[in-house]
């Protein structure tokens, strides 16, 4: 009877010392937080990740980044979002969660040249972005209700949401209207010709470019520009000679490419754009710190992008 006694006494003795633990436990971390300070959660959205960072650091409260989003103003490392809010009371110590910016999210723009105008307003909002302004003009190429041009060009980098401002073909001229063929790849007797018989001055530079003899490479103005009584076509022939009649060499455009160190064996590939669409004009394994250097023939504005291994590198205009 009296071990039965004494075990239940020190079981009762047991719960009070852990019952008195916890609440001296509680008590003190009681007291550790009430110590802390009281401050007020700055704002530290629109920051970079250093100067929130630094900013918090001062009010001796921690930082946890909780995720990423895409933000179309605000750039790469940006804080977007932070909990709690700036403003909030918190004691010291706290950790302020927040969300990081990915920067803006960027779209290659499709080529719509030649498409219908709804055609073109389906792919455009497939793309992830917005049909801008629409402006009717004559056009000799394409037929009324395609689009002639666009803005931003195809094949550039924008931002989601970006709007393209679209060119519309009204179909051919009225009476009394000169537009400007497309001559590139033609004949200079053609285009003379044409040219005498609308009353139009010209002139013809030459330029060399072996097996287009007597073929025109340039034109000025560009296709389907209106034309007065009182401008100059200006023509571009090319020539099958290295020397012009008078004798002097002629130098076509080149582009030149070194290859990176690596490793060996990288395959390059230069893909071509211009006015007439985009082309392969290299394609080849090279050796590191080798160069490339080939001539091109473009119509109108260009740019090359370098490829290696299949992964763009460069793009360069010209």
């Amino acid at each position: 009877m009296l071990v039965m006694k004494r075990i239940h006494h020190l079981l009762l003795l047991s719960i009070v010392i852990v019952v008195f633990i916890w609440l001296m436990f509680n008590w003190t971390i009681s007291v550790l937080v009430h110590q802390r300070k009281e401050v007020i959660v700055p704002a530290i959205e629109g920051k970079s990740l250093f100067d929130a960072v630094d900013m918090i650091s001062k009010f001796n409260l921690g930082l946890k980044k909780e995720g990423e989003e895409f933000h179309p103003d605000l750039p790469q490392g940006t804080i977007t979002k932070q909990n709690p809010p700036s403003g909030m009371v918190v004691r010291e110590g706290k950790i302020i969660k927040v969300i990081i910016s990915q920067g803006s999210e960027l779209i290659f723009v499709p080529s719509i040249i030649g498409e219908t105008v709804r055609n073109a307003e389906l792919k455009i909002r497939k793309y992830y972005l917005k049909a801008g302004t629409m402006t009717e003009v004559y056009s000799l190429k394409y037929e009324k209700g395609k689009v002639v041009s666009q803005t931003p060009e195809p094949d550039s980098i924008v931002k989601k949401n970006t709007p393209i401002d679209l060119i519309i073909s009204s179909g051919e001229p009225r009476d009394g209207v000169i537009l400007m063929p497309d001559f590139v790849g033609e004949s200079i007797q053609k285009a003379k010709k044409w040219a005498e018989e609308n009353n139009l001055n010209y002139e013809i530079a030459e330029e060399f470019l072996p097996g287009s003899s007597g073929k025109i490479i340039n034109q000025e103005p560009a296709l389907d520009r209106i034309l007065m009584s009182s401008d100059v076509v200006k023509l571009v022939v090319a020539i099958g000679s290295e020397y012009k009649i008078e004798g002097q060499p002629v130098e076509g455009e080149k582009f030149y490419y070194e290859v990176p160190q690596g490793a060996k064996g990288q395959k390059i590939r230069l893909m071509l754009i211009d006015d007439t669409g985009e082309r392969e004009i290299f394609s080849n394994v090279q050796s590191p710190g080798s160069k490339i250097d080939i001539p091109l023939i473009k119509k109108g504005k260009a740019k090359i992008r370098v490829f290696i291994n299949n992964i763009l590198v460069e793009e360069r205009e010209l």
